[in-house]
């Protein structure tokens, strides 16, 4: 599986069977579109614009929602679970957190300069991996030394089931 990222909060999950993009700011080739905001602009595409669960060419999706008007989507694919939030505003209720139960990757990013909330819902996912998506240099320091580690950006990010780490939490940062 690989995951990129674009601008404004978009990412690409291309698996075995299916590619997936996220947010997407036009038409682009893929075999699902999600969208967190349910006002963004149709596309003519095979797309989902909030809630649901959904299978598309044996990826696994559910849109979970985050607040009014935002979306959270965990995406099963290559037997990776994937989780994607932009926009949150709080830490994940109980019912959301059972309806992200065993992420593997978690690509987040929180409004404004909230690195506690980050904190809390990391701590609250206990992803293997972690994927910031966030524009502001600063914020990106931030996680760099909560990991202690200093990380170059990506421009894609190769993963396999059997790659996943198991003991320690891993920051891929994607440019």
């Amino acid at each position: 599986m690989d995951i990129t990222f674009s601008n404004n909060n978009t990412i690409k999950i291309s698996g075995k069977s299916s590619s997936i993009i996220i947010n997407p700011t036009s038409a682009v080739k893929a075999d699902l579109l999600l969208f967190t905001d349910p006002s963004a602009s149709r596309l003519e595409q095979k797309s989902f614009y909030g809630p649901g669960e959904y299978e598309v060419l044996g990826a696994m999706v559910d849109g979970i929602e985050i607040d009014k008007g935002n979306t959270a989507y965990s995406v099963v694919s290559d037997d990776i679970h994937i989780t994607y939030i932009v926009d949150l505003l709080a830490p994940l209720s109980n019912t959301q957190l059972e309806s992200m139960d065993g992420v593997d990757i978690l690509i987040i990013a929180v409004k404004d300069d909230k690195a506690d909330l980050l904190n809390k819902v990391i701590s609250q996912v206990e992803p293997s991996v972690l994927i910031p998506i966030m524009i502001d240099e600063s914020e990106i320091a931030k996680i760099k030394a909560e990991f202690g580690k200093d990380i170059e950006p990506m421009e894609r990010y190769k993963i396999t089931k059997k790659d996943l780490p198991l003991e320690t939490q891993e920051l891929v940062l994607l440019k």
